[in-house]
């Protein structure tokens, strides 16, 4: 198969995933999100350069300039739409959220929620904004990214919430918690703690130095009105200050609760693959936050495209094929996204997933 059946394939999957969305819509998101694969830029030139189509160059940056101005095109409800078909896979099973914040082109910003995929993440939630100019103040701006998040999420899946200590706000801990999910939140050393013998200390004096450990059930965040927590501070050798978290009782405490907050270091290792890693996000030349949105909606179906052709590789036994080492070196986006560049160069008969998105959470 070769990459202009591939792309039917994917304008098919793409129509089901946004059933709101007028078909010319649809078509251009599928068309612009593989050719964002096939170039690795998110820039109009390189894309109309890569996009699989028999219009001219001219015509094809055109049409991505036109949707990235489509007032119709309304990227907040296409990303909702987006994240509960993405999400359909994790019904019934554990499921991480990861917050993050990562700076884009011209002084702009996005914040992120992301689900936990393959030691990456993939965006069901966000909002972007010019730097220190979020459109509310963040703790409301991220309680809303958790809202949109909740209505993405599928039936029965049991979720866990993990935070950067600068997004740490009570607002945040208690919008988690309202929705019965699990956090591991990292505190400020400046915390105050309150000890079950009562006796109130900041988050920072509960260790002393490197190797040191530090946990039990705590109260913390004292001008919000103290809250209920399991705290776990975790110092290790290698670091240069502790990993001071807040849990909710759910069994990660300690080393658990410190190997769980680890995972959020794959949401570093995604914004790597959307910059210098893969698709140039950071060098995109947009200056508006609504069209960076539209962008970031485009971004995330080319990421989901690039991480689904990497888990069939890997679950179809063909890994080897891009990746002959013994133990693999190649995450499932970068192999997903060499394996498109074949497909558009080579003259074989290559195959693709049998249908599209190819999600298959652990």
């Amino acid at each position: 198969m070769g990459a202009s059946r591939m792309v039917q394939q994917w304008t098919a999957g793409v129509k089901d995933l946004f059933s709101s969305l007028h078909g010319h819509t649809t078509n251009a998101l599928a068309r612009f999100s593989f050719a964002m694969c096939l170039s690795g830029h998110c820039h109009s030139g390189p894309l109309a350069a890569a996009a699989v189509c028999s219009a001219k160059l001219a015509s094809v940056r055109r049409q991505w300039e036109r949707l990235l101005a489509n007032p119709r095109f309304e990227p907040h409800e296409a990303l909702g739409e987006l994240a509960r078909s993405m999400l359909e896979p994790w019904a019934g099973r554990e499921l991480l959220l990861v917050l993050d914040e990562t700076p884009g082109p011209g002084g702009l910003y996005s914040m992120r929620l992301c689900v936990v995929y393959a030691k990456r993440v993939l965006c069901v939630a966000a909002e972007c904004y010019q730097k220190h100019k979020p459109p509310v103040r963040m703790p409301k701006l991220i309680v809303r990214l958790i809202e949109q998040a909740a209505k993405a999420l599928p039936p029965g899946a049991v979720v866990t919430f993990l935070c950067d200590r600068g997004l740490s706000w009570p607002s945040v801990m208690d919008a988690v918690r309202s929705r019965g999910w699990g956090h591991v939140l990292r505190l400020q050393k400046s915390v105050r703690v309150k000890l079950p013998d009562g006796s109130v200390v900041s988050a920072g004096e509960l260790v002393k130095r490197r190797g040191q450990s530090w946990q039990g059930r705590a109260t913390i965040f004292k001008k919000a009105g103290w809250r209920d927590a399991y705290v776990s501070v975790v110092w290790d050798k290698q670091c240069k200050e502790p990993w001071i978290l807040a849990a909710t009782e759910d069994g990660r405490r300690g080393m658990r609760a410190a190997a769980c907050y680890a995972k959020r270091s794959w949401c570093e290792q995604s914004f790597r693959d959307e910059k210098s890693g893969g698709l140039r996000w950071d060098q995109s030349r947009l200056r508006d936050p609504v069209r960076l949105m539209k962008l970031l909606v485009v971004m995330t179906l080319a990421t989901v495209l690039a991480v689904s052709t990497g888990t069939w590789l890997i679950k179809s036994g063909r890994r080897r094929e891009l990746d002959p080492h013994l133990l693999r070196r190649l995450s499932y986006f970068n192999m997903g996204m060499r394996w498109l560049h074949h497909l558009s160069i080579s003259q074989e008969d290559c195959t693709s997933p049998p249908y599209l998105p190819y999600l298959h959470p652990a």
